[in-house]
């Protein structure tokens, strides 16, 4: 905890500290932004691929439904694509995995920089409210010192 200082106005000693944290967490909040962002962005890939997985296997069920079957290189084919499909949507899930994990270590980083510049907000409040409490008895000594030196002008004005 710092110590208040003397003055006329109150000038906290670890302002450039506290300046340099509130950027910090300023910095953590925009990254936790854009982690955030990566996170939309994947499970928007992820949705996206799903669906069209989805209307794969529909084509490919009302391809099979069909009273004449079609022919084996198509079915070859559609089952071929839908493998890829899957393993597409797989890596899909992955990396918006990743992208959540990323996300929560950039949310606790982002914590504890609030949690440092808070500190700081704290003890600069304390350092203000012992720095009043300074002031108030340096005024009171002035006060006394004045009303010390006036009863000793009207003390001696009597004798």
């Amino acid at each position: 905890m710092s110590k208040p200082k003397k003055g006329k106005r109150f000038k906290y000693p670890l302002e450039a500290v506290l300046r340099v944290r509130a950027i910090r967490e300023q910095q953590e909040h925009d990254k936790f932004i854009e982690a955030e962002k990566k996170v939309k962005e994947e499970k928007q890939k992820e949705e996206k691929l799903k669906q069209e997985q989805h209307n794969a296997y529909t084509e490919l069920s009302e391809l099979m439904a069909q009273e004449t079957l079609p022919d084996r290189d198509i079915i070859r084919l559609r089952k071929h694509h839908l493998i890829i499909l899957k393993e597409k949507v797989e890596d899909q899930v992955r990396e918006r995995q990743y992208a959540e994990t990323q996300r929560d270590k950039q949310r606790e980083k982002l914590a504890q920089a609030v949690k440092e510049r808070k500190i700081m907000d704290k003890d600069k409040d304390k350092t203000k409210t012992q720095w009043k409490k300074i002031m108030d008895k340096e005024e009171a000594k002035f006060l006394d010192e004045i009303g010390s030196i006036n009863y000793a002008n009207q003390s001696s004005k009597k004798t």
